[in-house]
């Protein structure tokens, strides 16, 4: 595995810098012809009064060249003439031009992966043209139904009905947006939803956009990710197009620029179309084309194969984008009643530091799970599988060596049900692996949509048992989150003036807290070689996961045999536990 690991880095290394010594070329090139040959028919600085008359001449010469970039842009973004200016002269030496008017480019938010590309290089090169007709495709999926898109309501969990793309009629309607070959080793999958989402679309684009730059044309690396370790990354670089389609509809689309390399999956064109509507809501149609490596696809492990339009689909954008929104709407809320403890009694502080906690430690529970972002190191591969990091620089978690535990189980059941019964806090001890002396009480929580079992953020209080004599007060800290595309519940253990400062709505990002909990993917084809107990058309695979901080000295990754295998006894003790409960063997 470290050989593997380390010949992994290798080729990124390598893509890394050929990408460098291409960027560096383009560069050079543009210094070359950056200065023009004339300014009012001359450049020599002996022709002006001063050399700084030299040098606004020259400035504005570029500024109106720049200019007319910018208008032919946008002009073709908006697909309508917009007013050009001239700024050679507009304005005598030593005085300002009045500021044209700008293009409406959408403002942007920092997202990891973009790639910084001049503008000058984008409108110079096919990247422009390939965007817009990308937008041009998304714009038809989106409005063309049957027999493009055939409906079925078997998947998504709760009998939500998802639309998949017919390929034989895709491929007789629409052109190729970019050069493919046929790959018996690829499986394309093609999802669309549409949904009320509880935000302006402005607001929406400015989350999905990139603020370093004012475009509306990026592009972008990204890893897709399932919340399983036994489901491969998949790595693909695309591009970002966003524009105005018609009055009060706006689009936003990803469409791959890249094939080969470690690239194993390609994106056709992809994305969102929004239109704004009453209460600052906006109906957003989501669609999702991907064409990914079959090995990846297809996992070949004892659990069966995954339903790629659950972790992968478009109802699981929709779904995210969906919740997001509105945990931001409520957060920003006044209490809903003073009558209910549970969800009425927190200050609009206090929300706010309880789910910026719940989201720490929701992302630190999918970097463990999926091995990314921190430098984690592989222990022990197979089903339970093991993977170690020294933490040293992260405030929001205790210092040391930690250790992440992660195993996949296939469940006979659907995932609602299995998540039913994880997220109820009455049936905590049936799996969990402490004796709790007093029931669980909901302190205080935070509803994050419209149905309060499903997506909350709570503090939960109790006691357990240490030794015959001897109880502890145990406050957690616990987020739910469930959908047509699956379920998770995480979940941290933390101390009483921990709780006191993040009730009070003080600065929570300083708390450390490791995260556990599950991860359950909806809709598992079974295996072939085992038989369904229950419930024949559903099943799901459920992933535990669950984090410990070693007693090693920081910097020490030897984790020890006992250790070792003490984890592996929770971890199937856990397991077992919960299948007995749901009795399914």
């Amino acid at each position: 595995m470290q050989a593997q690991l380390g010949r992994h880095e290798n080729i990124l290394l390598k893509q890394n810098k050929t990408n460098i010594q291409l960027e560096n070329h383009k560069l050079k090139e543009t210094l070359k012809t950056a200065l023009c040959t004339k300014c009012n028919g001359s450049l020599n600085p002996s022709d002006y009064n001063s050399v700084e008359e030299y040098r606004l001449r020259l400035q504005i010469h570029r500024l109106t060249e720049e200019l007319s970039k910018m208008t032919a842009l946008a002009q073709r973004c908006l697909g309508r003439p917009i007013m050009s200016f001239d700024l050679s002269n507009s304005a005598p030496i030593g005085q300002v031009p009045a500021a044209p008017p700008l293009p409406p480019v959408m403002p942007t938010i920092s997202l990891a992966g973009v790639l910084d590309v001049s503008q000058n290089q984008i409108e110079n090169s096919p990247f422009l043209e390939l965007a817009e007709k990308a937008m041009e495709e998304l714009t038809k999926l989106v409005s063309v139904n049957a027999p493009l898109w055939t409906q079925t309501g078997c998947e998504g969990g709760g009998g939500g009905a998802v639309e998949y793309l017919n390929l034989e009629e895709y491929i007789k309607s629409f052109p190729p947006c970019f050069e493919t070959k046929p790959d018996k080793n690829s499986t394309r999958y093609a999802t669309r939803a549409s949904g009320i989402v509880a935000a302006k679309s402005s607001s929406i684009l400015n989350s999905l956009m990139n603020e370093a730059g004012n475009r509306n044309l990026q592009m972008m690396d990204a890893e897709l990710q399932a919340l399983s370790p036994i489901v491969p990354v998949w790595k693909v670089k695309f591009l970002r197009f966003c524009r105005q389609i018609a009055e009060g509809v706006w689009g936003m689309v990803d469409v791959s620029i890249e094939t080969s390399g470690i690239v194993n999956c390609r994106r056709f064109p992809s994305g969102c179309v929004l239109q704004d509507i009453l209460n600052g809501c906006s109906r957003v149609t989501w669609v999702e084309h991907l064409d990914c490596e079959e090995n990846d696809v297809k996992v070949i492990h004892p659990l069966g194969v995954m339903s790629c339009s659950s972790s992968f689909g478009a109802q699981r954008w929709l779904a995210s984008l969906q919740r997001q929104c509105l945990c931001l709407a409520i957060i920003s809320s006044p209490p809903a009643s003073t009558q209910d403890r549970a969800s009425g009694m927190v200050s609009h502080f206090t929300k706010r530091s309880m789910v910026s906690m719940a989201h720490r430690m929701v992302r630190s529970f999918g970097f463990g799970l999926c091995s990314t972002v921190h430098q984690w190191q592989l222990v022990q591969a197979g089903e339970t599988r093991l993977t170690v990091r020294n933490n040293m620089d992260n405030p929001g978690e205790p210092t040391g060596v930690v250790v992440c535990a992660t195993n996949s189980v296939w469940m006979p059941l659907s995932h609602l049900r299995v998540f039913d019964f994880l997220s109820n806090k009455d049936r905590r001890g049936e799996w969990e692996d402490v004796h709790y002396t007093m029931p669980i009480q909901e302190l205080a929580r935070i509803d994050k949509s419209n149905d309060d079992e499903l997506n909350r953020v709570s503090f939960l209080h109790t006691t357990v048992l240490i030794d015959k004599n001897n109880q502890k007060v145990v406050p957690i800290v616990q987020e739910t989150q469930s959908d047509e595309s699956g379920s998770m519940i995480v979940y941290g253990m933390v101390n009483l003036p921990v709780m006191q400062v993040v009730m009070s709505g003080q600065d929570s990002s300083s708390v450390e807290i490791l995260p556990n909990g599950f991860s359950i993917i909806p809709n598992i084809k079974r295996p072939a070689t085992r038989e369904c107990v229950k419930e024949e058309d559903d099943s799901c695979m459920m992933t535990v996961a669950f984090q410990i901080l070693t007693k090693n000295s920081p910097g020490n990754m030897n984790i020890s045999m006992e250790l070792i295998e003490y984890i592996n006894n929770l971890m199937s003790q856990r397991i077992q536990r919960i299948r007995s409960a749901l009795h399914c063997g």
